[in-house]
């Protein structure tokens, strides 16, 4: 039965972690299938209505190095299967981490396997749903050391509110850092602008794991030239360029000449640098664009 579900959780995170990849984020991803005892003490404590069913047999975290990698995601997942979405909201007066929670429906080629390996006295109050979660990597290390030091042991910190209120500073703290790296990044883009180091300069715009090592010569003589296309690029909006990425089904090759020319279709519309397209260039990002 749980070599089943462990089969299908390692399936989805597959598919899960080849669209990240495809996008160039730089991500961990891992799985968990809940034990028989985990799922009756829910069952039993939790959920003792039969209307509530349990819908995280399976979970998959995703664990990104940065905040704005968990909006576009977040982004990402408010379309298609999407049975619930929750995402912390910011608080000024409450420290905590933000979380995104995802519940996803299991794909319908899997959902017989999934159902049948279920054990019979669950399969009505289980939901043919799995869950996915999505942290940054300072959240998640914040998050993994409060759950099993004070989650798990409530009865330690009884009385210990000004060391609790301490614990909670923690992740402001680390909260502003994930901001002091991200505003970093951003400052070092604009000064690779300024100096015309072009491969630099959308290395850390965008922080994605390139498949090359930079620009192409005549790419970074035409932005030297074009000034006013170069600042264009350093201002697309990364987001938007992300979430294209990841929501086309087609394989795009992210080097850093073809980001530039995915950007410019997308956004700048330069005709000159789309004449400068390789022809095999030009057909991948058109069949990635209408797939």
């Amino acid at each position: 039965m749980y070599n089943t579900l462990e089969t299908i959780a390692q399936r989805l995170t597959s598919d899960i972690s080849h669209s990240l990849s495809k996008c160039g984020l730089m991500f961990r991803i891992f799985s968990r299938v809940k034990s028989e005892g985990s799922v009756r003490h829910k069952l039993e404590v939790k959920y003792a209505s039969k209307a509530i069913k349990i819908q995280d047999m399976i979970g998959i975290r995703i664990v990104v190095y940065f905040q704005d990698d968990v909006d576009a995601l977040a982004l990402y997942y408010s379309v298609g299967d999407v049975v619930k979405k929750s995402i912390d909201e910011f608080d000024s007066s409450t420290f905590r981490p933000q979380r995104l929670n995802i519940t996803s429906c299991i794909p319908a080629e899997m959902t017989e396997d999934f159902m049948s390996a279920l054990p019979e006295e669950f399969r009505d109050r289980v939901e043919p749903t799995f869950e996915i979660q999505i942290r940054t990597v300072f959240s998640e290390g914040w998050h993994e050391v409060e759950h099993d030091l004070r989650y798990k042991c409530k009865d330690d910190w009884e009385g210990c509110e000004s060391y609790s209120r301490a614990l909670n500073g923690v992740i402001a703290t680390l909260e502003t850092a994930e901001w002091n790296m991200k505003a970093l990044f951003a400052d070092m883009a604009r000064h690779n602008f300024r100096h015309s180091n072009y491969t630099a300069m959308l290395r850390n715009k965008f922080h994605l794991k390139f498949r090359s090592e930079s620009l192409s010569e005549y790419l970074e003589d035409y932005l030297r030239n074009e000034r006013n296309l170069a600042e264009a690029a350093l201002n697309a909006d990364r987001l938007i360029v992300v979430y294209t990425i990841l929501i086309h089904k087609a394989e795009f090759d992210l080097t850093y000449d073809n980001l530039l020319f995915l950007i410019n279709r997308i956004e700048m519309m330069d005709l000159d640098l789309m004449a400068m397209e390789p022809e095999d260039t030009r057909l991948m990002i058109d069949t990635f664009l209408n797939s």
